[in-house]
Formats: structure tokens, sequence, C-alpha cells
């Protein structure tokens, strides 16, 4: 089982980083998590086959995290898939996505759709298979979204923990809590009520008590004083912390 980090940034791209998403890629079903541009490319450029795509988990309805889910569909359809795809979101983001749908008339195609929608409760159980676990909880941001953990099965298996767009709560902290990846957003260079800064993700790995600390969804500013991000994290947390790299792959046993 492994964790492709599809893109790294905020909701302005760069020349190195496309928008924020991930790929968990497991024999049992692999999950997009986020749905920014070019979603089927990327998954064919990691050398995953896009038909066997289990289901997309949209944490929020934000144009950097779901402008892509149209083009996907799309493309699943032309392919010649004819396996349902599943699609996981908030009441919101569910709402936005079957706006999209309907006005691209994707609806109309022989690839059916199943729209899941994810509680507006803490740590609810989303998907449980035999290989793994995926539980959500609200986050705090300017609207609805979802943090995500996903819990191997396996023994030795990697707990990784996403907290997508939110500024520090203690859902997350609770959600987050003895994971051993804590990818945590830090779009923010000062404090503010939807994204989070580098000292507040170090605050909130140390509260969860993880092991590892991967920065992600950073502005290019950030990027651009890329250790001293790292620092000003690790002021708060004794672990190991970097920012997170397009394509890179995390190994979860």
């Amino acid at each position: 089982m492994r964790l492709v980090i599809l893109g790294t940034a905020t909701a302005l791209t760069t020349a190195q980083q496309d928008n924020t998403s991930l790929f968990l890629d497991a024999p049992s079903g692999s999950l997009l998590i986020d749905c920014p541009g070019s979603p089927f490319q990327k998954l064919l450029r990691i050398g995953a086959d896009p038909g066997q795509l289990h289901g997309v988990l949209i944490t929020h309805a934000h144009p950097d995290h779901i402008y892509g889910l149209p083009a996907l569909i799309h493309e699943l359809w032309l392919m010649g898939r004819i396996t349902p795809l599943e699609i996981y979101a908030n009441a919101h983001a569910l709402e936005v996505a079957q706006q999209l749908i309907q006005f691209f008339k994707l609806g109309d195609k022989p690839l059916p759709l199943r729209l899941n929608p994810i509680p507006d409760a803490e740590q609810a159980l989303i998907i449980d298979n035999q290989e793994f676990q995926v539980h959500t909880s609200p986050g705090r941001h300017s609207i609805p979204v979802v943090a995500v953990r996903i819990t191997p099965r396996s023994r030795g298996g990697r707990v990784v923990t996403y907290s997508s767009d939110t500024s520090p709560c203690p859902a997350l902290v609770n959600l987050a809590q003895g994971s051993d990846i804590l990818i945590q957003e830090c779009a923010s260079n000062r404090p503010n009520d939807v994204h989070t800064t580098p000292e507040e993700a170090g605050q909130m790995a140390a509260q969860a008590e993880v092991k590892e600390l991967i920065l992600i969804h950073y502005s290019e500013r950030l990027a651009q004083d890329a250790e001293g991000t790292v620092q000003r994290a690790q002021k708060f947390f004794p672990g190991p912390v970097r920012l997170a790299k397009d394509f890179e792959v995390l190994d979860l046993g």
C-alpha cells in the first residue's frame, strides 16, 4: 500500500507545484483524495490504472480541490469504464459535485456514479475494507471541510492523517492522535481563521503525538524559505518535519 502526493500547492499553483491532492494505492481499492486538474493523467504518470479507481473523496468544495472531478468522470467514460465510481463528500461539497455533474451532463453517461455523504461528525467511518479504514472529522475553514485518517489493517502499517484546509481545531488533533504521519496544511504566514501557520502545524503535531510531520498546501513564499518554514514548525514539534513534494511516495506497509 502506498500514498502518493500528487500535488502540494495552495489554490495558487506554481511552476513546481500543482494543487494539493493525494492518491491511496491499494489492491482492494484505490482512493483519490481531492481532485484538482488532470487527475486521469496524473494517475497514469504514477503507474496507476484509472480504471481500477474505487472512488474519490472530496474534502471540500473550493475549486482547487474539486474542479478536476468532471474531467475525471469524462475520461473514465471515454476509456469505457462501466463499474461504479464512488464519490465521498460532505453535504456542501456533494451538492457542488452534483451541480458539476449536471452542468456537464455527465449523469447521462453509462458510468454509474454513487454519491456518498460524509456525516458532520468526528471520526466518522467512511470506508472499511480488508486493507484499510478511512475516518473523517470536520475541520475549521471558510466552508465545510473534512480531515482524513487512513488506517492500514496490516501489522506495522503506517497511519496517516491529512488535514486538508483548516485552521487549528481540536477535532483535527483528535483525529490525528497517535498517527505515524500528519500531512498538515500550512498555507498561512500569519494566524487566521481559515488556514494554518508552520508554528500552528508544529503545535498540533505535538498535541496529537504523531511521529512525523509533513507540511503541504504551502505557499510559494513559504516554499522559497523551505528551511525556515521547517524550523518554524520544529520550534513546537520535536519529531521529523519536512515539506511535501509533488509525486513523492509514502510507503504505508
